[in-house]
């Protein structure tokens, strides 16, 4: 489909596992919970101090893996946050295949 964008990481090898090994392991000791969306999938955090991490993720996956969405929520009271991670069909299963989901 024309202006499609394909569901697709952009790193190589190396730099992939390097991302593995540093950023995507901090974001995974931040998790308290995930939880199955229709298009994707929604990760809880409890501490703030993680905030910085997942900014930090964001960042790093909006370069390589263009065709993901990012919705950061906070809760009032200083409680959890929510990083959900949707897309176009497929993106489920794409995220279930790699080391995020």
């Amino acid at each position: 489909m024309p202006g499609e964008i394909p569901k697709a990481c952009t790193l190589s090898n190396a730099d992939f596992r390097k991302r593995e090994a540093t950023l995507l392991a901090e974001f995974k000791l931040a998790l308290i919970a995930t939880e199955e969306l229709d298009d994707g999938y929604g990760f809880r955090m409890g501490d703030r101090k993680w905030l910085t991490i997942v900014a930090e993720l964001i960042s790093a996956e909006r370069e390589c893996c263009t065709f993901l969405k990012f919705e950061l929520t906070t809760e009032p009271n200083m409680g959890p946050h929510m990083l959900r991670m949707t897309g176009p069909a497929g993106t489920k299963e794409f995220l279930t295949s790699s080391p995020v989901g």
